[in-house]
């Protein structure tokens, strides 16, 4: 699933990063079914996949489960997010019986051919892992946003990225993301906020291409917050079982 990395107020850069992380870490497991339109020259696929997360401070896991289409339905994804390394994930494949690592570039190609990216999925960068600068304000949507920009510590496919944050409540309601030579590559859209167990989160994402005519819209429904998920249905073995609550 994608996750929101540059959050900003009106404080210092470090002040911005800490309030950010307390938004963030107000989440501490999730589950849910997402919905997933690919919208390319005039072409629209569509997958469906349950998705379960659980933070370990500013660390996290998530397996993705594939449902629709059928062809490819119990499908598997393992993602592991740690601050200052590379996002490291593995795929499950079962028709073949078959676990393997996902690694290198493959990390930054499409998951399933859309606009995100597997290290999308994995939240692209922590907050903790970017320089942060604040640039300025824009109004979004009617609304007064502050502009954050984030320079990735360690190389990563992203060489910047920016985001638009409401003033009101910390939600980040746009990110853009830039090549290494400065380049747009894509922009998200987040909307439909919910706020749920104290946390607020968008159940709608929309990651536009900046380069071509293509779109992806990310759709969660039957959302579920802080349910207690534990470390042991986040192992590599987990992803040859359903994954639950």
């Amino acid at each position: 699933m994608i996750e929101a990395v540059l959050l900003v107020g009106q404080l210092s850069a470090g002040a911005i990063v800490a309030h950010a992380k307390e938004v963030d870490l107000e989440i501490r497991d999730l589950s849910a079914r997402a919905h997933m339109e690919i919208l390319r020259e005039g072409t629209k696929k569509e997958r469906v996949f349950d998705i379960i997360l659980r933070r370990e401070g500013v660390n996290y896991k998530a397996i993705i489960s594939l449902v629709e289409p059928p062809e490819m339905a119990g499908t598997r994804f393992l993602v592991i997010a740690e601050r200052g390394k590379r996002n490291r994930q593995w795929a499950y494949f079962p028709d073949l019986d078959l676990l393997r690592s996902i690694a290198g570039r493959s990390q930054d190609d499409p998951f399933l051919g859309s606009d995100i990216s597997y290290s999308d999925l994995a939240g692209g960068a922590h907050l903790d892992d970017l320089l942060h600068r604040l640039v300025g304000e824009e109004v979004v949507d009617g609304q007064l946003c502050y502009v954050m920009e984030g320079i990735p510590r360690h190389r990563i496919h992203y060489g910047k990225l920016r985001g638009w944050v409401r003033k009101d409540d910390f939600a980040t309601v746009r990110a853009r993301f830039f090549d290494q030579q400065g380049r747009p590559l894509k922009e998200a859209t987040l909307g439909q906020f919910g706020l749920q167990e104290g946390a607020l989160l968008a159940h709608r994402i929309e990651m536009q291409s900046l380069t071509e005519d293509s779109r992806t819209v990310l759709r969660l429904e039957n959302v579920r917050i802080n349910q207690g998920l534990t470390s042991e249905q986040f192992e590599e073995s987990a992803l040859r079982e359903p994954p639950g609550p």
